[in-house]
């Protein structure tokens, strides 16, 4: 264990104001929960005891932040971050960088115009905040980080959309906002799970004639906005880079986010097109990541192309062989499911892909076969009747991989063929990962029931 500090320091003065507003407005609508009565003494008080309790209030708040901030620190040894914060309950939060996930930049809009920014670090999959540090401050203390993770960070320059430029990182991919808009208007899906939500809170307004029901109502707004119309400023001047280990995506038109994908974290990469995408050829791209139990979006929209070239950029050129090889189900699979032409699937020695989908979204899952932690057969009453049996192959984040309705002779050759191409791939893998004087990866359990 390395206690020797490398970096320690506190967070940016601005901070206590953003504690202070919370307490404030607590103490101010507890006060005033008796509206009435508190109307009555306010006209019937002078004006210089509304001051002072206007002041004393502001007071509260002013010093409730500041002792907070006060009691907050960061301190950066040899192995670890440790974060310590509280008043009354002192807290205590050790960040091991042999286990740190990903460390990324998030600038809100006012933080813009002040010059902070907020750290964020992801450890199995949850995320933490340093907020607010400053933008130099935010930087050194990145750029330590960075040397000292299990795995290459990007350089911490200040997120935003001409980040890339200003550095001199290769850019992969930038999303024109018509572009971006247009994706948006034509993704159906999503604004069918926008009225769903809706139309679940008028119908039952309808049946039940309570207007206490239109508060729900009032309450899925958020998350419909959300999920249709708020994804244009969110994902607004999209800008994938290359970086050291990874990829780096820079995006937001208010708030700008700066976010890392790793190569050696990435188990998965997702390809999603909705039904009006694909006379253009459009795909969404998403990362299924170790430790995230969600995918993780890579790209909000890209051509077939873009995304076979990022696809290149991650596994190289056999990823993308392995992306356009697909062989489908047995035709009495047709008696399992209706979609069964929607079920193809491929195996090689060095990749899998699933290709599913109905309708409204079709779905290519591509992952490299050293991924694969487990794998699993499965057959289900009539699958025994009709000779079928599926495939799973489980992954360290996401979904498992599901060849779904296979022949049962091909369903255990599969399964044969993807445990030794998972035990050659680890021992391929293994001494180069030494020699680098990187973490191995652990060896992957590939057993069959």
């Amino acid at each position: 264990m390395t206690d020797d500090v490398v970096l320690e320091g506190r967070l940016h003065p601005v901070t206590p104001w953003r504690r202070a507003w919370a307490v404030t407005l607590a103490v101010v609508l507890f006060t005033f929960r008796d509206l009435p009565e508190w109307v009555h003494a306010v006209r019937s008080s002078p004006w210089w005891a509304l001051a002072a309790a206007a002041a004393a209030v502001s007071f509260a708040g002013a010093a409730y932040g500041f002792t907070s901030w006060r009691a907050t620190s960061y301190r950066l040894t040899g192995d670890a971050l440790h974060y310590r914060s509280g008043i009354v309950v002192r807290r205590s939060r050790r960040f091991e960088l042999a286990h740190l996930q990903e460390a990324d930049i998030h600038r809100p809009l006012l933080g813009r115009f002040l010059g902070v920014c907020a750290l964020r670090l992801s450890v199995a999959g949850k995320s933490s905040d340093l907020a607010y540090l400053g933008t130099a401050q935010c930087a050194v203390l990145l750029e330590a980080l960075r040397g000292r993770m299990a795995g290459d960070l990007p350089h911490p320059e200040p997120a935003g959309p001409g980040a890339a430029r200003r550095t001199g990182q290769p850019v992969l991919l930038r999303v024109p906002p018509r572009t971006l808009a247009l994706s948006l208007l034509l993704d159906v899906h999503a604004f069918l799970q926008a009225l769903a939500l809706l139309a679940g809170c008028l119908v039952t307004y309808w049946l039940l004639q309570e207007p206490v029901v239109l508060f729900s109502a009032a309450a899925v707004l958020g998350p419909m906005w959300r999920m249709t119309g708020a994804r244009w400023p969110r994902w607004h001047s999209w800008t994938l880079s290359s970086a050291p280990g990874g990829f780096r995506a820079d995006f937001g038109l208010f708030n700008t986010r700066h976010q890392t994908f790793r190569h050696r974290r990435t188990q998965a990469l997702i390809l999603e097109q909705p039904l009006l995408w694909r006379r253009r050829g459009w795909v969404r791209i998403l990362a299924a990541t170790a430790g995230h139990v969600e995918p993780q979006l890579l790209a909000p929209v890209a051509t077939r192309a873009e995304a076979e070239a990022l696809i290149a950029a991650f596994w190289g050129p056999e990823a993308v062989a392995a992306l356009q090889s697909f062989r489908g189900v047995p035709r009495r699979a047709r008696w399992a499911t209706p979609f069964s032409r929607n079920l193809s699937f491929f195996s090689g020695k060095a990749h899998v892909s699933l290709w599913e989908g109905v309708f409204l979204r079709s779905v290519v899952r591509l992952a490299p076969i050293s991924s694969v932690q487990s794998v699993w057969t499965e057959q289900g009453p009539w699958q025994r009747c009709l000779g079928l049996a599926s495939v799973s192959l489980h992954l360290a984040g996401g979904s498992p991989i599901t060849a779904e309705h296979r022949a049962s002779e091909e369903a255990e050759g599969l399964a044969a063929a993807v445990r030794t191409n998972v035990v050659r791939a680890m021992r391929t893998q293994a001494p180069s990962a030494e020699g680098r004087g990187g973490v191995p990866r652990p060896r992957s359990t590939a057993d069959a029931p």
